[in-house]
């Protein structure tokens, strides 16, 4: 066996590994050998190792008890590692568990799980993005990455924080960007447009550069930029100012529409707006042929997706493709 190798890898534990194999070794030691020390006081291992971890916890029931000189003197060394190291750990281990803690509510704890959802920038949009998001499902791992909060901004919430800036690698690696499922980048709504969508774009750069099959959905302010948020890769944009825009020319044509647009996009509702993809058995089929046949499944088709194009209220004899989607009205 080679002793430096094992010393060697024995040195890159955690402190609270090593103390805790240091107490392990200890109480399995202590235990054999008073088995065969005092086989009569200690007729198996079992109860030596027991008597050892009581001893070492410098608990004492008293149950068991060595009597012999060479016994005792085994019991006064256990005692003393007891107090020592026993008590050393404890407290290295509550350090350590605030310290871990800390760092979580700080932002400073790297992600280490995958398949999770990644959201860049803080603000009154990702706030409701998480919640709403955790409400649908409350094992969805989402990670926040904010360089202005000094702490996690939602207490009660599954979220993980991550302190730092989305242009740099190391807070990017922190957020285990290699495994993460989407991203969703914020614009910054304080300061100028064009300066906010830049900068997202930069964003966008850098998590394509560390995952490029990484889903990311990119919010900008200005149309002036969207086909260079292509060029960067954007899977998805969003235009928050035009989006906006519509639904105001919308409600000052129709009052009250806004409500009805709230209701398709709210999932806490009972209608929720959402792909479908096409059953095979309607490929080659005109339109009409599955309208019905949805309609007795509670879902209402009302557009069809092909590629990225998209068809809203087809005609009847629209011939339905493979890959496409309905667009659907769920109850």
């Amino acid at each position: 066996m080679n002793f430096s190798a094992v010393a060697h890898t024995y040195a890159r534990f955690p402190v609270i590994v090593r103390l805790f194999l240091m107490v392990i070794v200890l109480i399995i030691t202590a235990g054999i050998a008073i088995h065969f020390i005092e086989p009569e006081t200690f007729p198996s291992i079992f109860e030596g190792i027991w008597w050892a971890i009581v001893t070492a916890s410098t608990v004492g029931y008293g149950d068991y008890a060595p009597a012999s000189t060479v016994g005792r003197l085994l019991a006064f060394i256990v005692i003393m590692f007891g107090i020592g190291v026993v008590s050393f750990f404890v407290t290295t281990l509550a350090s350590s568990t605030i310290t871990t803690r800390n760092a979580l509510k700080h932002g400073e704890l790297e992600f280490k799980k995958d398949g999770h959802f990644i959201i860049i920038g803080w603000n009154e949009r990702s706030k409701n993005m998480i919640i709403h998001l955790q409400k649908l499902n409350p094992l969805l791992e989402i990670v926040l990455i904010d360089q202005t909060l000094k702490q996690c901004p939602l207490k009660n919430h599954q979220m993980h924080f991550i302190r730092g800036n989305p242009l740099q690698d190391d807070t990017l690696h922190r957020a285990n960007i290699e495994k993460a499922h989407t991203a969703v980048i914020t614009a910054n709504l304080h300061g100028q447009e064009a300066e906010s969508d830049a900068k997202s774009i930069i964003t966008l750069l850098a998590l394509k550069g560390l995952n490029p099959n990484l889903y990311t959905v990119v919010e900008i302010l200005t149309p002036e930029q969207k086909n260079n948020c292509e060029r960067a890769g954007a899977d998805e944009i969003i235009e928050t100012s035009l989006l906006t825009s519509l639904a105001m020319v919308n409600s000052t044509l129709y009052h009250g529409i806004s409500s009805v647009i709230h209701e398709l996009l709210e999932h806490e509702k009972d209608h929720m707006l959402l792909y479908d993809d096409v059953p095979s058995r309607y490929f080659g089929q005109p339109f009409q042929q599955c309208r019905l046949d949805y309609e007795h499944q509670d879902k209402l088709i009302i557009g069809i997706k092909r590629r990225d194009q998209v068809t809203l209220h087809p005609p009847r004899s629209f011939i339905l493709n493979e890959r496409d989607q309905f667009i659907v009205i769920k109850r």
